[in-house]
């Protein structure tokens, strides 16, 4: 009985490390890495002492080191394995009590803290989501502007072309116009030319003044055609895709006097 009471004078003199009942080589290794503040190592090295020699000292001992080294659940774990073993010193339980009560508000303060650090994390997660997802929205907002306004653009194209050709069409027909008005009208002046002749029989005056009436008609519509062709024509022919402004700008005028053109290119 002297040695159990010299056992527990030492138990109780060195808090920081409560010595083993049996001091094999593991508990000394375990003691050792303990005092040189290797406390996971000095965990481990006392384990195997306990499966060698299941001492309820070891336990203890394991979850003193366990705590020192921050693993909170280990050693409030241990702890509980500890105090419900039957033979164990009653001082070193109420001290193992009492790391317990303090292990346990650590340990709800630690979950406490990675909750909120995971709503915190959830929220940042969120919101960054968000800001993803209006991001891509307005990304693609901006590519269907984008291909809205070339859609315009190979339509103003397209349409352009389209009065380019029919501008040079109509442009074609009024030169034609013009060119049978003056050609009639060469015709008119020769047959009135004619019908002026002194020496020309009344047949031939006759005939030279329907000549000059047909032409001088013919003339007249075609001159009139390649007018209004012409005023068509300055319509009709997209002039800003000439220039590239895309201001070309061209006016009828109608007055007392008749039409006139005008315009901005």
């Amino acid at each position: 009985m002297r040695w159990l009471a010299t056992l527990l004078v030492l138990v109780l003199a060195v808090p920081a490390f409560a010595a083993a009942a049996k001091t094999g080589p593991l508990a000394k290794e375990g003691e050792r890495l303990y005092k040189e503040g290797k406390y996971r190592e000095a965990a481990e090295s006392l384990k195997k002492a306990y499966e060698a020699d299941p001492n309820p000292l070891y336990l203890f001992n394991i979850a003193r080191a366990y705590d020192q080294a921050g693993d909170l659940q280990l050693s409030l774990d241990t702890y509980r394995q500890y105090i419900s073993l039957t033979d164990t010193d009653p001082q070193l339980v109420k001290r193992a009590n009492l790391a317990m009560d303090r292990l346990r508000a650590l340990v709800a303060k630690g979950e406490a803290d990675k909750q909120l650090q995971d709503a915190e994390s959830k929220r940042l997660r969120d919101e960054a989501e968000a800001s993803k997802r209006r991001a891509e929205e307005e990304a693609e907002k901006a590519r269907e502007l984008e291909r809205q306004e070339q859609a315009r653009r190979a339509a103003a194209k397209s349409g352009a072309s389209v009065r380019m050709v029919a501008g040079i069409a109509i442009g074609v027909l009024a030169l034609g116009g013009l060119g049978t008005g003056i050609g009639f009208g060469l015709t008119a002046n020769g047959a009135k030319a004619a019908f002026r002749d002194e020496g020309a029989s009344l047949a031939d005056k006759k005939a030279a003044e329907a000549k000059t009436r047909q032409a001088a008609l013919i003339a007249d519509i075609s001159y009139a055609a390649a007018l209004a062709l012409g005023i068509t024509f300055a319509i009709v022919f997209p002039w800003s895709s000439l220039s590239g402004s895309g201001k070309g700008d061209v006016r009828v005028a109608f007055g007392p006097t008749g039409a006139s053109l005008g315009g901005t290119f």
